[in-house]
Parts: C-alpha cells; sequence; structure tokens
C-alpha cells in the first residue's frame, strides 16, 4: 500500500468500543475511494450483515491463524461480532456468536440476523474439522443469540439471500460434491422447506436478490478439476413466486471470488482475482450489473486490487472490509465508495420524481 495510506490515525480504544472518529478519512484523488477505517480484528472470512444502516461482522478466524501460504493453519472458528457504524465511524464490540465458525453467511429478516453454516477445527485436517447444522439468530434489539431449528445437512460456500421474509440457501458445497440444491427457512414458523432445484449444480460466485428475484452469479462448477473448476459465467434467476429458474446473458468475463452488493436494483461486484500462469492475479474492477436490462458499466476501480474478505451497501454506500492484496499481502483496510442515491421512506409522503426529491434533499442545509 503507498504511503497515502499509511498517515497518522488517532485511535481511541476501550474494552467495548473501537473509535475510528479521530483517524484521517484518506480521499484516492481522481477514483472515488475513501480509506475510513481498519478493522479492529485482523481475520478472514468472517459474514457480513446490515441491520438499522449497522454493519455486524461475524466470526471468521485469525489472519494469523488462516493465512495463504501457512502449511499447517489452525485454528479456524472465532465467535467474535463487531459492529461498525458508518455514520459515527466508530466500531463497537457485542454479544459473541454462540457457535464459533469460519465461512458462514448471513441473512436478515425482521432486524434479526441469521447465521448458517461455515466450518471449525483447531487444524486443516479434515478429521478435526466440524460442519456446523447449528442456526444462531441475533435479535439487534434485545442484543441476545438464540438457536433455531438445524439446517437440513452441513453445507459450505452456498448462495444466501432474502424473499419476502424467507431466506433462500442455494448451491456450494455438500461437505463433499457441489449442489444445485435449494433450501428455504422460514424464520416465522422456524422450518425448513425444499425449492426447485438450480440449473447448473455450483458454488456461487455471488448471490443477491433485486427485486424480489435471486440471481446466482458465476462461481464454481462441477465436476471439480485438479484448481477447484470449471470457473463460470452463468448467471440464472430465480422468481420465489412461480419457482422457474431463467437463464442470463452470461457474465462479461470470468472473474473469481469477488463480493457483490445491490444499489437501487443493480449489482455491483467487486474485485476478485483471475488464473494468471497459474497464480490469482487480484482485481480492482468494480462491475455493475442491470439484471433487467442485463447491460454491464463499471464504476471507479478499487484504489489497489483485492479479493475482498467482506462487503455491506449502506444508504448508497459500497464498504469493503479488507482482503488479500497483490503478493498475497492481508489489507485491515475499510474503503468506502459513495454512489449517489439515497434511500427515502415513502410512508407520509405524496408520489415525487426522485431526481426532483434528491435536488430537494441535498438543497437542506
Amino acid at each position: 500500500m503507498s504511503s497515502a495510506l499509511n498517515s497518522k490515525k488517532t485511535v481511541v480504544i476501550s474494552t467495548v468500543v473501537f473509535i475510528f472518529s479521530l483517524m484521517s478519512i484518506e480521499s484516492f484523488a481522481g477514483k472515488g475511494w475513501e480509506l475510513v477505517s481498519q478493522l479492529p480484528t485482523k481475520r478472514l472470512d468472517f459474514t457480513t450483515a446490515v441491520v438499522d444502516d449497522k454493519i455486524y461482522l461475524i466470526g471468521g478466524s485469525l489472519y494469523e491463524d488462516a493465512k495463504l501460504g501457512k502449511r499447517i493453519p489452525g485454528p479456524f472458528g472465532l465467535s467474535l461480532v463487531e459492529m461498525y457504524d458508518p455514520e459515527r465511524n466508530r466500531w463497537q464490540r457485542i454479544a459473541n456468536m454462540p457457535m464459533p465458525r469460519t465461512g458462514a453467511k448471513a441473512a436478515v429478516v425482521n432486524d434479526t440476523i441469521y447465521v448458517f453454516g461455515g466450518f471449525s477445527g483447531k487444524n486443516n485436517n479434515r478429521a478435526n474439522m466440524k460442519f456446523p447444522v447449528v442456526v444462531d439468530a441475533y435479535d439487534s434489539q434485545t442484543g441476545t443469540w438464540a438457536r433455531k431449528q438445524d439446517m437440513p445437512t452441513p453445507w459450505l460456500n452456498f448462495g444466501i439471500g432474502t424473499v419476502a421474509g424467507k431466506i433462500y440457501l442455494i448451491g456450494g458445497l455438500n461437505i463433499d460434491e457441489r449442489t444445485d440444491s435449494v433450501e428455504i427457512y422460514d424464520p416465522a414458523a422456524n422450518t425448513w422447506a425444499k425449492g426447485p432445484k438450480m440449473p447448473t449444480r455450483r458454488d456461487p460466485g455471488g448471490m443477491v436478490v433485486v427485486n424480489n428475484r435471486i440471481y446466482v452469479i458465476g462461481g464454481y462448477g462441477w465436476p471439480m478439476d485438479f484448481r477447484g473448476g470449471p470457473y463460470l459465467a452463468t448467471i440464472e434467476e430465480y422468481n420465489p413466486i412461480t419457482h422457474q429458474w431463467q437463464q442470463k446473458n452470461d457474465m462479461l468475463d470470468i472473474k473469481l471470488d469477488f463480493s457483490p452488493v445491490v444499489i437501487r436494483n443493480e449489482i455491483y461486484l467487486i474485485g476478485g482475482f483471475i488464473w494468471e500462469d497459474a497464480l490469482p492475479e487480484y482485481l480492482a474492477t468494480v462491475d455493475v450489473y442491470n439484471p433487467q436490462t442485463q447491460v454491464w458499466h463499471n464504476i471507479p476501480e478499487l484504489p489497489t486490487p483485492i479479493n475482498p474478505s467482506g462487503t455491506a451497501a449502506v444508504n448508497g454506500k459500497i464498504y469493503v472490509f479488507g482482503g488479500y492484496e497483490e503478493d498475497r499481502e492481508y489489507s485491515t483496510d475499510v474503503l468506502v465508495y459513495d454512489t449517489g442515491f439515497r434511500s427515502v421512506e415513502a410512508v407520509g409522503k405524496l408520489p415525487v420524481r426522485w431526481g426532483t426529491l434528491k435536488m430537494e434533499l441535498q438543497s437542506q442545509p
């Protein structure tokens, strides 16, 4: 990272709250990205969730235990949960998750965070790994965790998304093979059901929800080759109302391990990597896909190529939390890009053109 990213920062830390409000915010001239904070804990493979404009980083593994190139890494799995408040630029440690895990996935329904899947283990020996079916739920109003109905089967690397109060887990690795399964969890009833299988067996590269449609994008197919491929550019759309799958146009280019977010009904595919001469070449590109028109465009690149550890979108801003950079160096930077879009509650307001409303809001003192 350039010296511009290493400017002095004042960090006030207590046992509960990590405050970065005194840290200088650095802009990347001409690129539109800002460095706003640092990860309080240097960790990998955590999952993110957003509740009430706060971003939760859940689980994962310490970098020193699981970093690339370490011959016998471990242990894997943390209970740690840290919450980032973008408005105040502050971190807060909250109640630990009951089940330590890394590589889990999270979804939010009615301000409750549900955590699924992942694994834990004292080292990378398969015999010493645990693949929990436990579903942990965090109530952000009470600050407490509760156990919910177990998953039907141990599962890794699936896509996750919420439609009409139900959580969809699609594709992924059923321990030994990639799958086309669709499992649906209903938090209100605390029950599981099966959906129609995805046309393509894969670990999804990304999965998001736009206008109550689920989009599964790219990823790793089946059967696996010696490098974990085949690598896919396939995009498939699932309609939970009609229970139908539809194939869309492929991605423009194959890239792996990008991190997706949705803003204003568009899908942003952030960073990732491609294989170049048997080595990963990390990417700074951010590809933006409109699923209605199937048109692609780009926003300014990240300040440096990165395979993000986590991303989230809050009020029109994209947040990138750490990740591997060039030469397999691990960054703890928290970067933000402002798309300019602001969500507005429609309750109690007359219909108005968005452009007019946006100008009115921006003109207010």
